[in-house]
């Protein structure tokens, strides 16, 4: 480690609390995290209130986190840090960690991140707070990577906060390799629209957890979006179902009870979500039963012509047994920039799932995920057959249905 962090680490400024911020009372509240492997809270976020003093009326979040005139930034987060690390001690359970945010926004100097005298003051040991750094606030990445270091030295742990929300990018996970990435609360409300939200929010949670860190998802209201949250994967959850950030924590153990509950409830929901696949995969496979014992190629796509005349059904294709789709493609369409992709026969799908799993399982029908077709850009989902004609030959017989993802 450098002297100059060394150096950071170590130094204790005196800041002393301003009288101009007599005008508003601040306090911490805390909202619980919970584990559902541990089915127990594991920690807490603290976050600021405040009240007017005058009048007692609270205050938002912008005002209660605006510095008061001629008071450094730093120096107020600093003042902030204290009463959130002070607030904690006098409420904190045994073998938990605490959540503080670090607000990095239009900081300049590493001097301005000094934490290692609070700890030292408070007794407290850094692996038992998380440091929460919110993605889009990073602009200086060599001061961003030089904070992550002294952080480490401290034995802090790392949480990359409101990762999935605007300007998310990956790279900060292998840069900074956080302990912790919290999921934005936006990617659980698009995930609970329909299947392929779900799908990547399942895939950012299998990203994160490859990438060597623990998963929470924030945002959680409701049991269904909790049960999202434990079915696809995630490690920790935090919101207002389980706890509503309070002075103290004594909402713990009913938010462990909701915990519970979500497990208890989690088998019935895995069961109920089976039989609504198994429902659909039923109406899915009547649309090959007309396909069967046809006596050859021109007779199989005369029939996957007239199941397309049903509403829902975009377009069909045929692959031969290598993945090269041997029918032309049957679907109308305007002449558009989109013509720069190729249709019709001699594309290649061999690597597609759709043909993957219909040539590896014969007598099933594959549904894929919905996706972004590259034949016209559209939402779609393809569902797939094999098909042994009457000469021996095998196809794949795949139609792309519309897909609308339902509204919250």
């Amino acid at each position: 480690m450098s002297a100059q962090i060394l150096q950071i680490i170590k130094e204790k400024p005196a800041v002393k609390l301003p009288e101009t911020i007599a005008d508003k009372q601040l306090y911490s509240v805390f909202q619980p995290i919970y584990s559902f492997s541990n089915q127990a809270c594991v920690g807490a976020e603290v976050l600021l209130r405040g009240n007017r003093l005058a009048d007692g009326v609270p205050l938002g979040a912008k005002e209660c986190l605006k510095e008061p005139e001629g008071v450094k930034k730093s120096d107020y987060v600093r003042m902030m840090n204290q009463m959130h690390l002070k607030s904690w001690l006098g409420h904190k359970p045994p073998d938990s960690w605490l959540f503080l945010n670090l607000d990095i926004h239009e900081v300049k100097s590493l001097s301005e991140f000094c934490l290692g005298d609070l700890f030292e003051e408070l007794n407290l040991k850094g692996y038992e707070v998380v440091i929460e750094i919110v993605e889009s606030e990073i602009k200086d990445e060599e001061l961003f990577e030089q904070l992550i270091l002294i952080l480490r030295n401290l034995g802090c742990l790392i949480a990359l906060d409101d990762f999935g929300a605007g300007h998310s990018n990956i790279d900060r996970i292998w840069k900074a390799q956080p302990d912790i990435v919290k999921l934005d609360r936006q990617v659980l409300l698009e995930a609970s629209k329909g299947a392929r939200g779900q799908s990547i929010l399942k895939n950012l949670t299998r990203l994160i957890k490859e990438a060597g860190s623990i998963s929470l998802l924030e945002g959680i209201e409701t049991q269904e979006q909790a049960l999202l949250a434990m079915d696809v994967g995630v490690d920790l959850v935090q919101g207002f179902y389980f706890a509503t950030p309070a002075k103290n924590l004594s909402a713990i153990q009913s938010g462990q009870q909701q915990v519970q509950k979500i497990t208890e409830r989690y088998p019935a929901f895995i069961k109920e979500k089976h039989t609504l696949l198994q429902v659909q995969k039923k109406s899915y496979e009547a649309l090959f039963e007309s396909l069967f014992g046809k006596p050859d190629f021109n007779a199989l796509e005369n029939g996957m012509k007239k199941v397309t005349q049903l509403s829902f059904v975009k377009r069909f294709f045929i692959l031969d047994e290598f993945g090269y789709q041997v029918s032309e493609e049957c679907e109308e369409a305007n002449k558009t920039a989109l013509d720069i992709l190729k249709k019709g026969k001699g594309l290649c799908w061999k690597n597609r799932r759709y043909f993957l799993k219909a040539l590896r399982n014969q007598s099933s029908v594959y549904v894929s995920q919905p996706y972004r077709s590259l034949i016209d850009m559209q939402l779609c989902l393809t569902v797939s057959r094999s098909i042994l004609l009457d000469s021996g030959q095998i196809y794949v017989a795949c139609f792309d249905l519309f897909y609308h993802d339902r509204q919250a």
